[in-house]
């Protein structure tokens, strides 16, 4: 995957950054929206932000009204990460809450009824734990991003989280050389440090600008590297989750594992593939 160097903002200053997924205490994060807000501001360079509970758009809601109150130099999008039948999506821009436990295509046409932007998110992430109590990251996979191809306005190709490299590569290879939507990256940060570990790049300063981008297909999604502290930090955050989910898997058994469509070559040869065409396309 593709990391941010710092001296390509230099030398780029019209370009902006935005992290596209963010977690707060309104779901399963676990920063306050006061603290996402004042880390965004203070510790990072980033001109937009969304912030995607899951199921609710309660936190970023009360996000925009702080925000309304104190000046930040950033720009918030209200968004949810909505848990449709078949997978993750982040709802972008959005008013009002998107129903959960609805058909992908039913959750992706109200987000545009709104005038959203729907994203698939992590879309090759798969799970076998059992727990309908507990959020567990789901992607809609291969047959989930085709079937939906014409809704979708965008694909999650980087996400954050430091184990799911694998799961961002197969992302980004579908895209480039089957379905040629938005790339666009987020930290899926369920914690403060790991705000930006996964973001996008997109020219413009504006929410207004990355919505434009975004729609023309003219963003990059990009990661930043992990520290060794933040990894420790998020692996203890995340463990008393994962036991949970882990001894409901016992009780109850684990789901069945889902059939994929595409058989997808060895890591090696995703990436060659993937920097072959992305070196035509700057060609032609």
């Amino acid at each position: 995957m593709v990391r941010f160097k710092k001296q390509i903002h230099k030398q780029f200053p019209h370009l902006g950054k935005a992290d596209l997924h963010i977690h707060s205490n309104f779901s399963d994060g676990k920063p306050s929206i006061e603290e996402i807000l004042e880390y965004v501001e203070n510790e990072t360079d980033f001109c937009v932000i969304a912030i995607t509970d899951h199921d609710t758009i309660n936190g970023a809601i009360y996000a925009k009204e702080l925000m309304a109150k104190k000046k930040y130099r950033f720009d918030l999008v209200v968004g949810e990460e909505v848990s449709s039948n078949e997978g993750h999506i982040l709802a972008l821009y959005i008013n009002e809450k998107i129903e959960p436990l609805q058909p992908a295509h039913e959750v992706i046409k109200n987000i545009h009824k709104q005038g959203g932007i729907a994203i698939a998110a992590h879309p090759f992430l798969t799970t076998r734990f059992n727990s309908n109590k507990v959020y567990a990251a789901k992607g809609i996979g291969a047959a989930g991003l085709i079937k939906e191809k014409n809704g979708l306005d965008g694909i999650e190709t980087v996400n954050g989280i430091p184990t799911y490299e694998q799961e961002n590569l197969k992302a980004k290879y579908i895209n480039q050389l089957l379905l040629f939507e938005a790339e666009v990256g987020g930290s899926d940060a369920h914690i403060l440090e790991s705000i930006g570990k996964g973001f996008t790049i997109f020219e413009g300063q504006t929410a207004s600008d990355l919505k434009e981008a975004i729609l023309d297909s003219q963003t990059q999604s990009m990661n930043d590297k992990w520290e060794l502290n933040g990894i420790f930090r998020y692996a203890f955050f995340m463990w008393p989750k994962g036991f949970r989910i882990l001894i409901r898997t016992i009780v109850f058994g684990p789901r069945k594992k889902q059939a994929e469509i595409i058989k997808f070559p060895s890591h090696r040869r995703m990436e060659k593939e993937i920097k072959s065409e992305s070196a035509k396309q700057i060609t032609e």
